[in-house]
């Protein structure tokens, strides 16, 4: 099957093993010292804190998890298996596209200029726009969902976008990219204006995105 953005093998995009369960490693750096990763070896155990899920946030306990996933419309909720599972796998492809992430799986960066605008841009997006957000299992202080503007109230499981501080929180399914309105993956995140955009998407606020090889581009598009 051929891809319908660049045109070579769909193959060629697909997440090399175990990648899919991480999303530190679709973006290329270190988790946090000391957070709790969601793996293989926690989804696949019987009894642990992920068993069942293909992904869970880190640092919760189970009835937590639980509850975090109560919350999402049930088609997102990505059970092993299922289609939530797929779904997930997909807007990794989707809202973390690679040759957003490194020059490497960029086609079209014919010239040192080209390259060098590339990584100025990416090295800014991860200083000043790129996170991962936390799920806080009770929150201490009553506060209003950046989206809905519906009331967290206090002791209530909150998503906290580190990049606009601890007061500013979601409701678990609210924490959508600003234009595309679909869950953010992995709780994984772009800032702009104080919105939230997965990275597909504060990309495309930036440059213009080529329909013919999926790539954004400072020079003209293919």
């Amino acid at each position: 099957k051929v891809c319908v953005h660049c045109k070579s093998d769909r193959s060629d995009h697909e997440l090399p093993p175990n990648q899919a369960l991480n999303v530190y490693n679709r973006l290329g750096i270190q988790p946090p010292a000391g957070m709790p990763q969601s793996g293989v070896a926690e989804v696949e155990v019987p009894g642990s804190v992920g068993h069942g899920y293909a992904w869970v946030p880190p640092g919760l306990s189970r009835k937590k998890v639980e509850e975090y996933m109560s919350q999402l419309p049930n088609n997102v909720v990505p059970r092993t298996n299922s289609s939530g599972e797929k779904l997930r796998e997909k807007q990794l492809l989707v809202q973390l596209p690679r040759q957003d992430l490194s020059v490497a799986y960029c086609r079209h960066l014919t010239t040192q200029t080209e390259r060098k605008v590339y990584e100025e841009f990416v090295n800014a997006r991860n200083e000043i726009a790129l996170d991962i957000g936390y799920v806080s299992s009770n929150i201490n202080k009553a506060m209003e969902c950046h989206k809905c503007s519906g009331i967290l109230e206090t002791n209530e499981m909150a998503v906290i976008a580190p990049k606009l501080g601890d007061s500013t929180g979601w409701h678990p399914a609210c924490f959508t990219c600003q234009t595309c309105e679909q869950l953010l993956v992995d709780l994984t995140y772009c800032v702009k204006d104080s919105q939230i955009y997965c990275e597909r998407h504060y990309a495309e606020l930036h440059k213009p995105r080529c329909s013919a090889c999926d790539e954004v581009r400072s020079l003209p598009i293919c």
